[in-house]
């Protein structure tokens, strides 16, 4: 795991400190244009309404006031444990979409930085 982490490091570490062409496409760039498609805002409302939020605030309320007279809090009902489970895959799914956009553009990054890098700079070059 230790050696997984450095590799991650070195690579961000080339990533990040090799400089851009100022006429190269900037992977970067791609990778936060590509992350504002992902924002919460985008897809949330997809998949939650107003209903939902009134449903889980009245929850959320009777869980508190359960709570507050030594009680039992009552069960998420059924509607709201499924959209939950249905909100867990989701962000599960655009999390590893934006983890591959990053490393994507890591990738693409480091790949123009080692092309655009002098050969004489190179270690072990004559």
């Amino acid at each position: 795991m230790h050696v997984y982490r450095l590799a991650a490091a070195g690579l961000l570490g080339i990533a990040l400190a090799a400089p851009v062409s100022a006429q190269a496409k900037d992977p970067l760039a791609e990778f936060e244009a590509r992350l504002r498609e992902l924002e919460p805002q985008r897809w949330l409302g997809r998949a939650v309404n107003e209903t939902d939020v009134a449903r889980f605030f009245d929850w959320m309320r009777a869980s508190l006031l359960a709570a507050a007279q030594g009680r039992e809090a009552p069960p998420l009902p059924e509607e709201l444990r499924q959209k939950a489970e249905t909100l867990s895959r989701e962000l599960a799914a655009q999390g590893a979409q934006t983890g591959l956009a990053l490393l994507d553009a890591l990738e693409e990054h480091a790949r123009r930085s080692v092309r655009e890098k002098p050969a004489s700079s190179l270690p072990g070059s004559i």
